[in-house]
């Protein structure tokens, strides 16, 4: 009996070792690809009509207006507001300048420009007036 106990101790303390250094360049490897968070500036808005209900489905195009002094790797973001007529963008931190336009069909595009110093969080609202009806 005493054989058997030995031998299964044995066969763990093999298998735990194997498996820890089977593990272990993994673990390693997973140390050098740590990275931290980059900084970011974030720009929500919200889209809205001329009686300011939400505007759902505007086209949002936000595009660096200022010239980077460092690379960014995104110079134009496109999207599309929510039912609630939200967007929301991340934007490389810094200083830097960009140009918000917004248009949706039967309504006259608007545009805005925001500035960020670093990163932080601007809110943005956009009131868009309908277009004349052509007769």
């Amino acid at each position: 009996m005493p054989r058997r106990r030995l031998t299964s101790s044995c066969t763990l303390i093999t298998l735990a070792i194997s498996v820890s250094l089977g593990f272990l360049p993994l673990l390693l490897l997973g140390a050098d690809k740590k990275k931290q968070a980059e900084p970011f500036a974030l720009l929500m808005g919200t889209c809205f009509n001329e009686q300011g209900f939400s505007l759902p489905g505007a086209k949002v195009m936000v595009e660096l207006a200022s010239e980077p002094a460092v690379k960014v790797k995104k110079k134009k973001w496109d999207m599309v507001s929510s039912p609630r007529g939200e967007f929301a963008v991340r934007l490389p931190a810094g200083q830097h300048t960009f140009r918000v336009a917004v248009s949706k069909e039967g309504f006259k595009p608007a545009e805005k420009k925001v500035s960020f110093e670093s990163d932080e969080r601007q809110d943005i609202m956009f009131s868009l007036e309908p277009e004349p009806k052509k007769r």
